[in-house]
């Protein structure tokens, strides 16, 4: 059951000849993880993006799975729970995607928190988790922290600990959840703008959305139109009328820098010079990330970059806490900046507002939410499912409960047997490769053309077959979609992949069919995104 360029065009004639219980607006975690969710519960269902699956916010997180360690700070223990637990069902159901990574806790004099507060709320995190939790935390004396973070500042240190959270690769886990929400039933189609809603008296009967590639405006017949458009829900709700807003959008800016660069062992956790926010460095692969951010954002949510005030303030924080490999601008490989779709508070500043989620029943027909972390999604994608089974007026008892609780993602690597033949079809290849392609496809290893091995960046393990495999199987239309959100070329190959543009533009050529008009565009694209996360360094 393809999901790419071959079956694109029924998809769009699905969308303008089904009627649909369900159109869902928005392609980020939560629009495609609703889409399988109510896919799954027997509803006719349709998913739009105007850009790509995990374009926004989905694609540009810390890339953390976790409880929120900080949100005890607040007493805010149902989100810690939720997220330790969620954390937990997650493991289970993308065991490739979802993978256990031991933070450091450093304690200064005159820190933010001492050891004894340190300790105590890392008690409570790990006894609101429950048996699931990926490990214990522990305790440890400075040098024993100085003997398992070699490059941590000494000077002050009192001692620190060590607890346990999980990583993701948040663009993949997106992609596999609209990939499984395909396998559901559901239509889904990206690069499909949505414009407005319809209505015949007070009550929604569908929508107009606009296909990207061909130019071609659809009407979408649907019982009910659910917003999941992320930073983008004020514009989407103005579409329907509403003028009332519910989103306060915080920026958070992330920097790579090379694992040479920062070679840390553990993930650390730092508290922000100037302010003292949580800030994280993270190991991943072939880079070390840092962030993030958390600041007020009010323009256009595409224009969205990081800033240089951004940079320095990271770059600042892991000076102070790697004094011996203090990094400089001329060492960060890369950037990147999301937005996050807050719910509106009088809160003073951004990180003080609420991560809790809003789901909102508008009355003709319409489910707006707003809200949320990313590691509750599949909580977030249940509660905005059973909004809109009211909205369609099935009865309370006897409605169809939550099957994504025990579904296992496509890619689930869980059973060793499936773990085992992902490893058989990908065992002549080099071993970093063949590692990183399990990790990343899991059981759906399998599908990959590995007669095409071949390396599109020296050094990285990302090969050319994985181009195919995206076109064709994974929704990908443009070099965007390919080296930003299916292959992490753009945040951990050395050029951020402009390396492998051309040879990456002339496969998708041939796969796309694209004229060298096309292709030019494509290339011209690809190298603004590089340019534009690389912007910063021209701010005075």
């Amino acid at each position: 059951m393809s999901f790419g360029i071959h079956d694109r065009a029924a998809r769009l004639s699905a969308l303008a000849t089904t009627p649909f219980d369900v159109l869902v607006v928005g392609g980020g975690i939560t629009g495609v993880a609703t889409a399988r969710d109510a896919a799954l519960r027997g509803l006719k269902v349709a998913c739009v993006e105007k850009e790509d699956f995990a374009y926004g916010t989905s694609s540009r997180s810390s890339k953390l799975i976790h409880g929120g360690l900080r949100y005890l700070e607040q007493a805010n223990f149902k989100l810690v729970f939720e997220g330790t637990h969620e954390r937990a069902t997650l493991r289970k159901l993308a065991p490739h995607l979802v993978k256990p990574i031991q933070f450091l806790v450093p304690v200064y004099e005159g820190g933010k928190h001492g050891r004894l507060a340190l300790g105590m709320g890392l008690w409570l995190y790990d006894t609101l988790a429950g048996r699931q939790k990926p490990g214990k935390h522990s305790r440890h004396d400075p040098n024993e922290l100085l003997e398992l973070e070699p490059l941590l500042r000494s000077e002050g240190l009192t001692g620190g600990a060590l607890y346990y959270d999980c990583m993701t690769d948040d663009a993949r886990l997106c992609v596999e959840n609209a990939v499984a929400a395909h396998q559901a039933g559901a239509v889904l189609l990206n690069k499909a703008r949505y414009v407005r809603p319809i209505r015949e008296g007070e009550r929604i009967t569908g929508a107009e959305i606009l296909d990207e590639l061909t130019g071609r405006t659809v009407t979408v017949a649907c019982r009910s139109l659910v917003h999941c458009a992320g930073p983008w829900t004020d514009d989407v709700l103005a579409a329907g009328g509403d003028t009332q807003g519910m989103i306060r959008t915080s920026k958070g800016t992330h920097i790579l820098l090379s694992r040479a660069r920062l070679p840390i062992r553990y993930a650390v956790v730092m508290n922000a010079v100037r302010d003292r926010r949580v800030i994280f460095a993270i190991p991943r692969g072939r880079v070390t990330l840092i962030g993030t951010t958390d600041t007020d954002f009010s323009d256009a949510p595409d224009s969205v970059c990081a800033s240089k005030d951004d940079v320095d303030y990271l770059l600042e924080t892991v000076a102070f806490y790697f004094p011996k490999n203090a990094p400089t601008t001329t060492d960060v490989q890369a950037t990147y900046s999301g937005l996050r779709p807050l719910i509106r508070d009088d809160s003073d500043n951004p990180y003080n507002t609420s991560r809790e989620h809003t789901v909102v029943a508008h009355g003709d027909g319409r489910v707006t939410v707003g809200g949320g972390k990313y590691t509750t999604y599949r909580r977030i994608a249940d509660d905005v499912v059973k909004t809109t089974l009211g909205v369609l007026g099935f009865p309370k008892r006897g409605r169809p409960k939550c099957p994504t609780l025990n579904a296992p993602l496509p890619g689930s690597t869980e059973a060793p047997e499936v773990l085992e033949a992902a490893r058989q079809h990908v065992s002549g290849l080099p071993v970093d490769i063949q590692d990183y392609l399990v990790e990343a496809y899991g059981a759906r290893a399998v599908a990959l053309p590995v007669e095409h091995a071949e390396r599109l960046v020296p050094g990285c393990p990302f090969i050319v077959g994985e181009v195919d495999h995206a076109v064709m199987e994974e929704g990908a239309l443009t070099v965007d979609d390919v080296l930003v959100r299916r292959i992490p070329a753009f945040y951990e190959a050395p050029d951020q992949g402009l390396e492998c543009l051309e040879a990456v533009a002339d496969r998708m050529t041939a796969l796309m069919g694209w004229d060298a008009a096309a292709r030019r565009e494509q290339l011209d694209r690809y190298r603004t995104t590089v340019a534009v996360s690389r912007r910063w360094k021209t701010e005075r």
